[in-house]
């Protein structure tokens, strides 16, 4: 899941409206086999509907009175291009309107299924009943498409952590009891780590500061907790690269030492504690959020190179309530039981996919998708991230088989997976295309990835605009904020380039020359509050919001699917001008990710 990123510059909108008016004039006049375009590029404008014509430009766009278009933030007239039925719209959006599910589907993705990492059996299991959902719904062809495989299969289990301190006993002051239970801890450990056999409880130590430190503690780190210091300020990433490389060093300090190139006493005191017996390390963020990540090397390191090292990074204030007491000189213990279960593979990873054939032209394709997959600390349900983009795709697809539309393309549902470690199953999707040669029959991708707000838009330039604007035109001045009252429009924004980078499925397409758009993703959500981190749960969802984004898309998507033509391409950067798509919004692959490979033979479909 991306980092928010600064929108790119508008184009004045007097520009946006005549090339607009230009476009579609070509668009039209470039379908000569179609009677339908042709009528309506040389028909008058209707009764009561207003005319824009624009100096030098062959066409009249035309207002129908109940579709406005958004572009650059403010409403004009919607481009007059044949996109499909109107009888067919207005039911999509009754149907969106009236019987949205998109709330029961992501209430049974997050209760049900919860946090679904790349590889877990949950993941697998929620696949699964989502094509379960598209066969019951009719859809005309549904399968997963195989991507790759990986080295070894995690799932986290149930997993707690808490606090213990020594409780004053009887009448006597000086004497104290068994330890007892005072702070249940929030917490996560990197995915694809080793977890604990059971409860493990014991002491708490700070990390020892120097030899002699060390030396004095040393008889009593057996079976220890060690406290590590807390990190200066830094963001998600940063903390789960502290973690990532205190990973790494230790597998170092343990070859080393196996292959008689170091002593333990020559290993840095951090990393030589793990021949002490210690339980394990503590180490905390910055604020009330953990976040989880994945181990480096995951994809390829097999179940029983994964070293024993237990790591668990606790919320700030579990840190500040376990420092204090020490800086007190009390006796403070924690247990953990962390349930990780580790499976040998390889294990196959794959994207799932249901379709709507297109009834004149079902080799061309938009394509309406978001990431399965998710993070999976302890806490998370997958909600946000990415469970609304999945419910979205879901009901999207619904409520188009639920009014018969009948696209002339087909419209295509895609959930990928690896998302969260490097876009890995779209980069291979992309790939694949290109290999069957089907990649440049794809007109568009829309990518469902910003949480739980509303689609409020999409960044294109200008030779897209009349296009993007007409398809979305219907979804505007349909549905409000329930807080606000405001309408949840959709702003065509117009900028000079289209994104090459990003950190989500969409980017792996426009780099191929694709289209690919993320949505703007508007509201009052606070997305940061969930992202990758504990509370990414379903109170989180947003039913407005979540209802039009459902709607938006099956319009979206219908209308392209009819349209006159693909979406235009940007043409072709010079090499060197481009950016790679990357997991988690960084510019090289995640950490612990690895690039996707595709498999040499044809996709495998299940």
């Amino acid at each position: 899941m991306p980092a928010w990123r600064s929108p790119a510059p508008l184009a004045p909108l007097s520009l946006v409206l005549a090339a607009g008016a230009a476009f579609a004039a070509a668009a039209l006049v470039g379908c000569a086999a179609k009677p339908a375009a042709q009528q309506a590029a040389a028909e008058p404008a209707p009764s009561g509907q207003q005319a824009i014509t624009v100096p030098g430009v062959p066409l009249t766009m035309t207002e129908v009175p109940q579709w406005t278009a958004v572009i650059n933030g403010k409403e004009v007239p919607a481009p007059s291009i044949p996109m499909g039925d109107p009888a067919t719209v207005a039911r999509i959006l009754d149907e969106g309107k009236n019987r949205n599910q998109v709330m029961q589907h992501i209430a049974t993705l997050s209760n049900q299924y919860g946090p679904r990492l790349t590889g877990s059996t949950r993941l697998e299991q929620s696949a699964a009943w989502i094509k379960s959902q598209y066969q019951a719904w009719g859809l005309d062809a549904v399968y997963d498409e195989q991507w790759g495989t990986i080295a070894t299969r995690f799932d986290r289990g149930p997993s707690t952590g808490k606090v213990l301190l020594r409780a004053p006993r009887g009448r006597d002051d000086n004497a104290v009891g068994e330890a007892e239970a005072v702070r249940e801890m929030q917490f996560s450990t990197l995915s694809w780590t080793a977890g604990t056999s059971g409860p493990v409880r014991g002491k708490v130590f700070k990390l020892p500061e120097d030899e002699a430190a060390y030396a004095k503690l040393k008889p009593q780190l057996k079976g220890a907790w060690i406290l590590l210091p807390a990190p200066p300020p830094a963001g998600q990433r940063g903390m789960r690269s502290r973690a990532a490389s205190m990973f790494e060093a230790r597998i170092a300090a343990r070859k080393d030492v196996a292959e008689g190139k170091k002593k333990p006493e020559d290993i840095a005191i951090r990393d030589r504690l793990i021949f002490d017996g210690v339980a394990g390390f503590l180490s905390c963020t910055r604020d009330e959020r953990v976040w989880t990540g994945g181990a480096p090397g995951w994809r390829e390191r097999a179940a029983a190179d994964i070293p024993p090292d237990v790591h668990v990074s606790v919320r700030m204030s579990d840190y500040d309530f376990i420092n204090s007491r020490l800086a007190d000189g009390e006796d403070v213990l924690v247990e953990f039981d962390l349930k990780h279960d580790i499976t040998p593979g390889p294990i196959p990873v794959y994207n799932t996919i249901a379709e709507i054939k297109g009834s004149e032209l079902p080799d061309e394709v938009v394509i309406i998708s978001g990431h399965l997959d998710s993070w999976d600390g302890p806490g998370s349900q997958g909600t946000i991230d990415n469970g609304t983009g999945t419910a979205v795709t879901l009901e999207t697809a619904r409520i188009l088989r639920a009014v018969g539309a009948k696209p002339r393309r087909t419209i295509r549902f895609v959930h990928w997976t690896g998302e969260e470690q490097g876009l890995l199953g779209a980069v291979a999707y992309v790939e694949l295309r290109k290999k069957d040669g089907t990649l440049e029959k794809v007109s568009a991708m829309f990518n469902d990835d910003g949480g739980t707000n509303s689609q409020g838009g999409m960044p294109c330039i200008a030779s897209m605009a009349p296009y993007l604007a007409a398809a979305s035109a219907p979804t505007n001045n349909q549905f409000f904020d329930a807080v606000s009252g405001k309408p949840l429009n959709v702003n065509v924004r117009i900028v000079d380039r289209m994104p090459m980078g990003g950190s989500s499925d969409h980017a792996a397409f426009n780099r191929a020359g694709i289209p690919g758009f993320y949505w703007d993703e508007v509201g009052r959500a606070d997305y940061g509050f969930g992202w990758h981190t504990q509370n990414d749960r379903l109170n989180l969802a947003l039913e407005d919001y979540l209802r039009q984004s459902a709607t938006n898309s099956a319009i979206v998507a219908y209308r392209l699917a009819c349209a006159p033509d693909l979406l235009p391409r940007e043409p072709r950067r010079p090499a060197g001008q481009e950016q790679p798509p990357t997991g988690d919004g960084s510019t090289a692959p995640a950490t612990g990710g690895t690039p996707a490979t595709p498999p040499a033979a044809a996709p495998t479909q299940r």
